[in-house]
């Protein structure tokens, strides 16, 4: 049986009640076994009752290290994907706005010289064949009738993120970028043959006997999986006019119908820490699904870029304080990492043979972040997960 650290749980039942958020979800692995799990607080509807380990919650952009970044692992181990060619070489119209020389090692790293963040998603609800997507829940079909508005969304983000012009020269800045993602999903799908949520299905959540964590995908409703699933709400959404459960938190995510290179996963809490374990494994020079050598690439700090934390597509601790805390990490092979918009996060502490999933809600109700308190609560639950494991 699985058991509880008392202090990471005391954390965490602080943050519920200090209204952090409503619902808290935590796994904790150290060599390979889980040692810690519990679930704090509540799914509010459709009938409040309490959280429970196989409820979904939205990861928003661990999706990026998930699925994203795995498969890209896998591509390159399987000669599909090079990280130094250009990417328009297999995007084509990639190459517009400058970006004939961003290669999928900036995308990964966020140094492509792509902005941060762009509204794609009001030129679809502005679009005719789009804008059932954006309807109030009155007016709007339902999921399985809307793969043709979802299918007009992806098209429309897809030719934004292809014409979308650099803000600066590949290499020159690490500036976290969501279009950067959104491009490489695209990319991924050129590479991999197959849709994005096809190939993590293929290439990473079958191969690890995942059956929960999914994309609720509107352009294939065939591939709806939520029936029978309970989804915790990550908060009201003014451009959808409704609360958001058992859909993308994200509207650009939204707006392609619910799979993207940047946002669009569900999981149980168990299920992060499993990919996680991979990652760790591969790492570690054990069998995995992502070779070891590639896996070392993966996770290697970019250091040719000025001012960057990042490896690809995985974040490392900042000298100016993690989310991770003062005493995971802190070994000589370091951690790596994500964090989620609606209050998820990754962490691996390489040294230790620790891995930390951390989801919450923390989001909701009112849809939007304060990223003061939730990363003081991630950084209290982890130095109570290093204490109670005699770390540092």
């Amino acid at each position: 049986m699985t058991g509880v650290l008392p202090g990471a749980a005391a954390a965490l039942e602080a943050g519920r009640a200090e209204r952090v958020a409503p619902a808290l979800a935590a796994m904790v692995l150290a060599g390979g076994s889980p040692v810690h799990a519990s679930v704090h607080g509540e799914v509010e509807t459709p009938a409040a009752r309490p959280l429970r380990r196989d409820d979904l919650f939205d990861v928003a952009s661990l999706t990026k290290v998930l699925a994203t970044t795995t498969v890209a692992a896998e591509l390159v181990a399987d000669g599909r994907l090079e990280l130094d060619r250009p990417v328009a070489d297999l995007l084509p119209g990639f190459e517009r706005g400058g970006k004939q020389a961003v290669t999928p090692r900036h995308l990964l790293a966020h140094a492509s010289g792509l902005p941060a963040w762009r509204p794609y998603f009001k030129a679809v609800a502005a679009d005719p064949a789009g804008r059932a997507l954006f309807l109030p829940p009155g007016e709007r079909p339902p999921f399985a009738a809307l793969s043709g508005p979802a299918a007009r969304g992806r098209a429309r983000v897809r030719e934004a993120v292809l014409a979308e012009p650099l803000e600066a020269a590949p290499g020159a800045r690490a500036l976290y970028s969501d279009p950067g993602f959104i491009a490489l999903g695209f990319l991924l799908e050129a590479a991999g043959g197959a849709p994005l949520a096809a190939l993590a299905d293929q290439l990473v959540f079958r191969p690890l006997g995942l059956g929960a964590i999914l994309f609720l995908d509107a352009v294939d409703p065939d591939r709806d999986r939520a029936e029978g699933r309970t989804f915790v709400s990550t908060g009201s959404c003014p451009h959808r006019h409704e609360v958001n459960q058992a859909a993308v938190n994200d509207d650009n995510a939204w707006a392609m119908g619910g799979v993207a290179g940047h946002a669009g996963l569900f999981s149980t809490v168990s299920e992060v820490a499993a990919i996680g374990q991979a990652w760790l494994e591969a790492l570690s020079g054990g069998r995995s699904i992502v070779p070891a050598d590639v896996a070392r690439a993966f996770a290697r700090r970019d250091r040719s870029t000025p001012g960057s934390d990042r490896a690809l597509g995985w974040d490392t601790p900042s000298a100016a304080g993690s989310s991770l805390g003062t005493r995971l990490g802190r070994g000589p092979r370091g951690a790596i990492g994500h964090l989620g918009y609606t209050g998820t996060s990754l962490w691996i502490d390489l040294d230790a043979g620790v891995v930390c999933a951390l989801l919450t809600n923390h989001t909701h109700p009112s849809g939007v972040a304060d990223k003061a308190r939730i990363r003081a609560l991630r950084q209290r639950f982890h130095d109570a997960v290093a204490e109670g494991l005699g770390i540092g």
